[in-house]
């Protein structure tokens, strides 16, 4: 008999970084009180992993590779994860036909890619270890703004339980995921207001994008905003995208490039 979802313990650690509120969660099959001293030294090498990345990317320290780059300093590209990202940023334009836009600010900025990517990458370099290493996790995620990595032991029956928020009402959900590894990405105006630039769809409200990796699905959760939703309705249909789009008027679910429900709210 599979165990309850209720019956799992969960253990989270809050990091404040880069200006934005990060979770990392473990789920365990019973009380494991033995997890909590690994776990808070999991978070201290998550957070510092994200101090490391700020100093490269962040918009607005002075002192930031970024922010070098963008005065002219090309010796910047000597670092290898900000040459991985400016790569990741030109291949995520030509990809969505120029909706992603490293760009847009008149300057280089590949803030729309940075905050997903960096997840997966400390996702990839620090958590999946630590969750094949401890059998009693049976889960583990890391969450940034909403933004989400997670994966499952192979043995286990434990799923993760995604909400997406109705942006209308962010008391209501407008649909529910139940997986055990993935990536979910979210970018719309509910808390961030007209955030977007070139925006020129204004029904578009929120759009969520289910993929593997997170960065690609910060990448197309940003890029339909711009796109809005009739251009972004057939860039889904040829990248095989998974997710929710909602509007002024509807909630459209779609799965590998297929529109699932036009009108279904929940699923």
């Amino acid at each position: 008999m599979k165990p309850k979802q209720q019956d799992y313990q969960f253990y989270d650690r809050l990091i404040n970084e880069m200006n934005l509120p990060f979770t990392l969660t473990l789920a365990c099959e019973r009380d494991s009180p033995s997890i909590e001293q690994e776990l808070n030294q999991l978070a201290k090498q998550v957070q510092q992993n994200l101090k490391d990345i700020d100093r490269i990317f962040s918009p607005f320290k002075q002192d930031s590779l970024l922010k070098k780059y963008q005065q002219g300093d090309l010796r910047v590209m000597q670092n290898e994860s900000f040459r991985t990202v400016f790569g990741l940023a030109e291949m995520a334009a030509k990809l969505t036909t120029g909706f992603f836009d490293p760009y847009y600010a008149a300057k280089y900025d590949p803030t729309g890619l940075v905050k997903g990517w960096s997840i997966e990458e400390i996702f990839n370099k620090l958590l999946v270890p630590f969750l094949l290493q401890h059998s009693q996790v049976v889960g583990i995620s890391l969450n940034g703004g909403g933004d989400l990595q997670f994966m499952t032991r192979n043995d286990s029956s434990f799923y993760w339980k995604v909400g997406i928020e109705n942006p209308s009402n962010l008391q209501q959900l407008s649909a529910i995921y139940q997986m055990k590894d993935g990536a979910i990405a979210t970018s719309g105006f509910s808390k961030r207001g007209q955030h977007i630039a070139n925006l020129t769809d204004h029904s578009l409200l929120q759009v969520t994008i289910i993929a593997d990796s997170l960065t690609w699905a910060d990448v197309w959760a940003t890029a339909a905003l711009t796109a809005g939703r009739q251009n972004f309705l057939e860039l889904l249909k040829v990248n095989r995208l998974s997710g929710v789009l909602i509007t002024t008027t509807s909630t459209i679910l779609f799965s590998k490039g297929r529109l699932t429900d036009a009108t279904k709210s929940s699923i």
